[in-house]
């Protein structure tokens, strides 16, 4: 039995029997107010897809990395040289219990495609980070809803092709409460056409898988 807590928008929280692991810790958790950081908990280890700021803040991982021991920040390359700016030391190995694709992220407005790692823990939840790139997932996907690289409809299209059981909402914090309800919505009926479960997690809300 693991326990998925979606923090805000890409940041997950996901507790296994081995260990506790922090996905993404982005500016949107940090600063927006809108969860209560202490209640956070104890933190194994981070793991961070990408180097953009929505999904790794300096600040946010000097913060943890202060108020916890033995804890280890693991991702790519690119995430290793940002985050040495900030005297952060960065793992690019994987750790146990972990697998991860290398993939690209999708284009951005501006043209970057940055290096992405797409993130699996324990054979349970897969988070691919800003890609449709990745070739497989776990059990539970987590799915970017609202994003300035894709579309509603190609997210859909990436999660059919990789038919997780369920799939938890990510990257959609610049939604209103009546936004988030409709893509929801959305997003409920038609993986529900292809046997996937969706789970409208909201900021802080847990689901047990």
């Amino acid at each position: 039995m693991s326990i998925i807590r979606r923090l805000t928008d890409s940041c997950l929280l996901v507790t296994t029997d081995t260990a506790t692991t922090l996905l993404d810790p982005g500016f949107h958790t940090f600063t927006s107010g809108e969860v209560d950081l202490d209640t956070i908990g104890d933190v194994h280890r981070i793991l961070v897809t990408h180097e953009h700021g929505d999904h790794v803040s300096p600040d946010f991982l000097k913060w943890l990395l202060e108020r916890g021991s033995d804890i280890t920040v693991y991702g790519n390359p690119a995430v290793a040289a940002l985050l040495e700016k900030s005297g952060i030391e960065v793992d690019t190995s994987l750790p146990s219990n972990t697998s991860a694709e290398d993939v690209l992220h999708e284009t951005t407005p501006g043209g970057g495609t940055p290096p992405n790692r797409a993130w699996t823990i324990s054979d349970v939840v897969t988070h691919p980070g800003d890609s449709y790139g990745p070739t497989s997932s776990a059990p539970v996907l987590a799915l970017g809803l609202l994003t300035p690289w894709g579309t509603t409809f190609e997210s859909l299209e990436f999660a059919r092709k990789l038919r997780p059981r369920q799939v938890v909402p990510v990257h959609d914090f610049y939604l209103s409460n009546q936004g988030r309800e409709w893509i929801y919505t959305t997003a409920r009926n038609v993986l529900a056409t292809d046997g996937i479960e969706f789970i409208p997690l909201g900021w802080g809300e847990s689901c047990t898988v």
